[in-house]
């Protein structure tokens, strides 16, 4: 026996247990600096970060929160395990559950039983419909030692339960990640930096390029007016008979009916074209304007879409309609901002749509007892496969055309969430898809 009691062989097995306990740190250490250091973005680091700590802890899922300072919640950035769907993207009070415990004391925690816990919130089990029996949660620090978030994992696979060799563990890893996590942070806003001198000399040239095609269309717009009106001289002075007369008449007459609205959209859409760009170069320096609502008609922004886009919906063989509620009431929204929405989808589903099909802008009132109304892009297309469709609107949607980026559906997604509304998908691969944007008629300043 030892002086501290134990026989010689006790000794040695807790030895050799602690040792493989140290081996399995520096195991995830190795790990961690080989898989987290190799990645830039910080959603992947996120990602890989909680999907290392599983398969290193043998634990059955988890999540990483990421702490959202203007909301004071901890939002479920990352989720594996059987309630992914349901929870990802979700947020609760900072304050709240264990983990709010721990990412305000910055102590972590391991519970064996989190049902006799007094901070575990069941809430997210209800909603969720995953059981939690055990679990471990630590804090993410920056090297400064400011939290900006906290990892948990639950349940152990192996059958053995969790203990303080495994806490130590995840602690390690989770080092390892915020320093990852904090040096990616910071390369990114270097590039936005840098991307915002880019576009914002990118965006003074677009402006000067556009500058020939706006007065060329100032130009020809009193041009074709003029002429036009000597032609209806010339007629005057001419007996009907004259065959030359018809002839004339026809030849001009698809050119006299469409020119004005050709050349004022061309307009509009350079004029468009200015003030997105320079969006674009105050978004990536952070400087987003607020939108600017009025109350207005959403049918005629629908209309404003439509007349624009059945153009190229004619080049490709589909029909354009809109299915128009008359008695809409009407809305306080972002002009601007709902027709880049709208025509994001519209443009998006003319591609996807074969020849002979057909786009619907489709738009109702509120039912009884309603306050919002409701705005569709339907389509009669391929439909979006469904590993598409559950990550539209997030950033990493993948874009379905040829040399596309994705971006469409963000832009939808972004204007919707500053009215404060909603956008639901359905769609079927070989039946279309339809979009739905559920709009308050009076959204929060």
């Amino acid at each position: 026996m030892d002086a501290g009691g134990q026989n010689p062989e006790q000794r040695l097995a807790e030895l050799e247990t602690a040792l493989r306990q140290r081996e399995r740190q520096i195991e995830a250490i190795s790990r961690t600096s080989d898989a987290l250091f190799s990645h830039t973005n910080v959603d992947n680091l996120v990602r890989e970060t909680l999907l290392l700590a599983l398969d290193v802890l043998s634990a059955e899922a988890g999540t990483l929160y990421l702490y959202d300072p203007a909301a004071d919640t901890l939002v479920f950035r990352y989720v594996v395990g059987p309630a992914a769907e349901s929870l990802t993207g979700h947020s609760m009070p900072a304050s709240q559950g264990i983990a709010g415990q721990v990412f305000r004391t910055g102590v972590p925690d391991l519970s064996l039983k989190v049902g006799e816990r007094g901070h575990f919130n069941s809430e997210v089990d209800k909603r969720s419909g995953y059981r939690t029996e055990s679990s471990m949660t630590v804090p993410v620090k920056r090297p400064s030692g400011d939290p900006i978030g906290v990892m948990q994992i639950l349940n152990a696979r192996a059958g053995d339960p969790f203990d303080h060799f495994d806490l130590e563990v995840l602690e390690a890893l989770c080092a390892q990640a915020a320093a990852a996590i904090e040096q990616a942070r910071l390369l990114q806003q270097a590039r936005k930096a840098e991307v915002a001198n880019v576009i914002g000399d990118i965006s003074h040239d677009i402006k000067n390029m556009l500058t020939p095609i706006q007065t060329g269309v100032w130009m020809l717009m009193p041009m074709l007016d003029q002429m036009f009106s000597d032609l209806d001289a010339i007629r005057a002075r001419c007996p009907d008979a004259e065959p030359w007369v018809r002839d004339i008449e026809r030849v001009f007459q698809d050119v006299r009916s469409d020119y004005p609205w050709i050349l004022q959209n061309a307009l509009e859409a350079a004029d468009q074209v200015q003030a997105r760009t320079k969006e674009i170069a105050d978004a990536v320096k952070g400087e987003l304007a607020p939108p600017h609502f009025e109350d207005a008609d959403l049918n005629d922004t629908a209309r404003e879409v439509a007349r624009t886009l059945r153009p190229v919906g004619e080049k490709a063989d589909v029909r354009l309609h809109l299915d128009l509620d008359e008695a809409l009431p009407r809305l306080r929204f972002d002009r601007k901002q709902m027709y880049n929405a709208l025509y994001n989808l519209v443009y998006n589903a003319i591609p996807e749509t074969p020849a002979g099909g057909q786009v619907t802008v489709r738009t109702r009132g509120p039912g009884e007892g309603e306050d919002t109304l409701l705005v569709e892009v339907q389509d009669t297309g391929r439909g979006i496969p469904e590993h598409v469709r559950k990550r539209l609107f997030t950033d990493e949607v993948p874009s379905t055309k040829p040399g596309g980026t994705g971006l469409g559906t963000r832009i939808v997604a972004g204007v919707v969430r500053r009215h404060n509304g909603t956008i639901t998908v359905q769609s079927e691969e070989g039946k279309g898809a339809t979009f739905s944007i559920r709009l308050p008629l009076r959204p929060a300043p």
